[in-house]
C-alpha cells in the first residue's frame, strides 16, 4: 500500500463509534480533498478491517447493495437512518442533521 492509501486508511481507522462522515471528509482529512473516489476504491478493495459503515456519500446515502447491513451497524451505534440515508449521528458531519 502506498503512502497516500495508508493515510486514507489511517483516517478511516480513526473513526469513532457513532461518527458518520463522507468520502470527501475522509479524503480531505487525509490531505487529498479532491480524491473522494479514492476513498471508495480503498474501502472496496482493501483486505483490512475498517469501519466502512461509518462512511456515506455527500448527502448521507448508504452504500448501494449494503444498505441493510450498514443500517444495522449504524443504528447499533446510535445513528438515525431513514429511507437509506443518515438523518442524525452522535458525532461527525451528520450530528446536527434532523429527520
Amino acid at each position: 500500500m502506498n503512502d497516500r492509501d495508508r493515510r486514507v486508511v489511517d483516517v478511516i481507522r480513526a473513526l469513532r463509534e457513532g461518527e458518520v462522515v463522507t468520502y470527501g471528509d475522509i479524503a480531505a482529512d487525509a490531505g487529498y480533498p479532491r480524491l473522494s473516489r479514492l476513498v471508495g476504491r480503498i474501502l472496496a478493495v482493501t483486505d483490512e478491517e475498517l469501519p466502512w459503515w461509518r462512511v456515506v456519500n455527500s448527502v448521507g446515502r448508504l452504500v448501494p447493495g449494503h444498505e441493510r447491513e450498514q443500517t444495522a451497524l449504524l443504528k447499533a451505534e446510535g445513528v438515525t437512518v431513514t429511507d437509506g440515508k443518515v438523518r442524525g449521528a452522535p458525532i461527525g458531519r451528520f450530528s446536527r442533521r434532523r429527520s
